[in-house]
């Protein structure tokens, strides 16, 4: 029977789901990329393959690997913030944004409150009664609803 990957991340530590881990062995490029390995991994740790949130890392750095000991489930946040601070991969919004446009562009994206540009449309600007009436509504919806 197998395990519910979704639930295998979440009761289990990033240092338990990297048990299994033997990167003094050789990488396998077989072809593909992290889409094609997920079955590899699922079989290997009898789990399902992950839907959401739950998503395959490379402990290797290598995304063509297909090697399941250098594969583990992660969470979004393990995958692009830690390890990519650990493997010098990590690029933050502001970073994209000025690699893209410019700095000078990046800035008057960012402040000009464009939300396709990245800025913040609503940050600041004052809520009518109305529309604070129906956040409180929505919240009260929510709120009795979890207690049903």
């Amino acid at each position: 029977m197998f395990i519910d990957a979704k639930l295998y991340v979440e009761t289990k530590t990033k240092e338990e789901r990297q048990a299994h881990l033997k990167l003094d062995e050789q990488c396998w490029a077989r072809g593909g990329n992290s889409t094609n390995h997920r079955g590899v991994l699922a079989e290997f740790l009898n789990t399902s393959i992950p839907k959401g949130r739950t998503i395959l890392a490379h402990a290797c750095n290598n995304g063509e690997c297909s090697n399941p000991r250098h594969l583990y489930w992660a969470t979004d946040r393990e995958n692009i913030v830690e390890d990519g601070a650990k493997f010098g991969t990590f690029v933050s919004a502001w970073e994209r944004s000025v690699a893209k446009y410019g700095e000078e562009e990046a800035r008057r994206r960012n402040s000009r409150g464009d939300k396709k540009a990245g800025g913040r449309a609503n940050k600041g600007k004052p809520k009518s009664e109305e529309h604070k009436k129906k956040i409180a509504e929505a919240i009260k919806r929510k709120y009795n609803n979890l207690n049903d």
